[in-house]
């Protein structure tokens, strides 16, 4: 129910010490486990919890994947890790329903759980240590610090996987003051279940204090709080990599590509760990969506997903495809040539020393540079 500042003002005014306790409701509820990573949550884990990039996260997967020499054998730590299947291997599962049992009692294993989202190529499993014998306590001495953390998340995450849901009791006390009704709900850990191998972020459950029904309690403040709609925040590295996912766009290996291309083509700035546009993403979406409307739509790339694996299966013939999207595309992109605005060079004040045209400001995959304006006829550019 909306109310009027006036409203609000009176009900603060009217609620008084002692507030009393009229009802107190308990009931248990339990917290699932997440399933094993896959590439997208690998990613958005790291990011969030290890300050990781989703590309230097790819990396250091990479060399965990590809092995180290351990007593003279080089040895993959963990499996594939471009995938978006959370299945695990059926001898794998038996050997950690041992493994919670042995480490920490019958009473916290769980049973496997897994489901395959559309369009999801389940030729890999989930992202999981190859041995379980391979703890990361054990691993310690030949890892970098950066791949001991990530193979930690993952090995943690794997067993938790597989382990009991954990239960808290969620408590709602309600109370009164002058007939005017507030609730308050407070959560107690019961049982750790898969938390005690894994913690997803830091807890943010509240506790309430001991109380009875017709306890009364004094309040410190009584405060009324205007809530105003605010615009959704700006996506971080983890929260875009999610939203490309539900969206059914790229694959496991193009995440990190994806937000690659956008920072070293100066499409985007980060501001407080979070994508901000700049001059040049903010012209170039406006002029994609201008001239290139058909493709340049999340349905459109989502669809191209699901056609490619019909190609894959057999279902369609890319020939087809090619020619379809070709046709469509060449006068799109013939209008685009002559029509579309472009964000010129900066140019600097100064005169080139060989042809004398102006200097500008340029860009390359190394840094920014100071060259003629001429090019490619003139190919000067200004030494440091």
């Amino acid at each position: 129910q909306r109310l009027t500042k006036e409203q609000a003002d009176t009900i603060v005014l009217e609620s008084t010490n002692p507030f009393i306790v009229t009802d107190i409701k308990k009931r248990d509820s339990k917290r699932q486990p997440k399933p094993p990573f896959i590439t997208s949550t690998l990613q958005q884990d790291a990011i969030s919890n290890l300050s990781m990039s989703a590309s230097r996260t790819m990396m250091v997967a990479q060399a965990l994947y590809e092995g180290k020499e351990i007593d003279g054998e080089l040895v993959g730590l963990i499996t594939y890790m471009r995938t978006d299947s959370n299945r695990l291997a059926q001898p794998f599962i038996q050997e950690t329903l041992s493994y919670i049992e042995s480490k920490f009692g019958k009473n916290y294993v769980g049973r496997y759980q897994t489901s395959t989202k559309e369009n999801a190529q389940d030729a890999h499993e989930a992202i999981r240590p190859t041995s379980l014998s391979r703890t990361p306590e054990m691993m310690a001495n030949y890892l970098s610090k950066d791949e001991l953390k990530l193979y930690k998340r993952i090995y943690q995450r794997t067993v938790a996987s597989l382990m009991a849901p954990a239960i808290f009791e969620v408590t709602k006390v309600t109370l009164s003051s002058n007939n005017h009704v507030y609730d308050t709900e407070g959560v107690i850990e019961k049982f750790d279940g898969h938390l005690k191998m894994f913690q997803e972020t830091k807890s943010k459950d509240k506790l309430l204090p001991k109380l009875e029904v017709n306890q009364e309690i004094n309040a410190k403040d009584v405060l009324s709080i205007e809530k105003v709609t605010t615009p959704p925040t700006r996506y971080s590295e983890a929260t875009l990599i999610k939203e490309l996912e539900n969206l059914g766009i790229g694959r496991p290996s193009t995440y990190a590509q994806i937000i690659q291309t956008l920072k070293q083509r100066d499409y985007v700035e980060l501001e407080e760990k979070r994508f901000k546009p700049t001059k040049q993403g903010t012209l170039t979406t406006e002029q994609l969506e201008l001239f290139f409307d058909k493709i340049i739509n999340v349905e459109y790339t989502s669809k191209m997903e699901h056609i490619l694996d019909e190609i894959a299966d057999g279902k369609q013939k890319g020939s087809h495809l090619i020619s379809r999207f070709y046709h469509s595309f060449i006068p799109m992109v013939e209008i685009a040539q002559k029509d579309m605005k472009k964000i010129g060079p900066k140019e600097t004040g100064e005169i080139c020393p060989q042809c004398g045209k102006p200097l500008v400001l340029r860009t390359s995959k190394y840094g920014e540079f100071t060259a003629c304006s001429g090019f490619p006829k003139c190919k000067y550019v200004k030494k440091d």
